[in-house]
């Protein structure tokens, strides 16, 4: 097992940036409980996306996409992330495995 934070070098681009927001508990589509550690991560080519990833459990670095927004948009996806009312929702968590 991986553990935080991870090297991610091989997911980026040169320009692009990510961010280690931390860990939480993570329930997946079958509805198993883990932890599981998130970072945001700036990609600038295309107009630039921000995407936050969480890192699957396994053996190899695995990152999964849980949301996407156009442009720089660290800074909200980062208050979702640590929002203490709303946060990741279920529904997100639904979404990936």
């Amino acid at each position: 097992m991986l553990t935080a934070p991870h090297d991610l070098s091989p997911c980026l681009a040169p320009g692009d940036e990510a961010m280690h927001l931390g860990g939480r508990a993570w329930t997946d589509r079958t509805g198993r409980s883990a932890w599981a550690e998130f970072y945001l991560v700036l990609h600038r080519a295309d107009g630039g996306w921000t995407h936050l990833c969480r890192v699957a459990a396994g053996p190899r670095l695995e990152l999964v996409l849980v949301q996407a927004a156009r442009g720089d948009a660290r800074e909200a996806l980062r208050e979702r992330f640590f929002a203490p009312e709303g946060g990741l929702s279920p529904a997100a968590a639904g979404r990936s495995r």
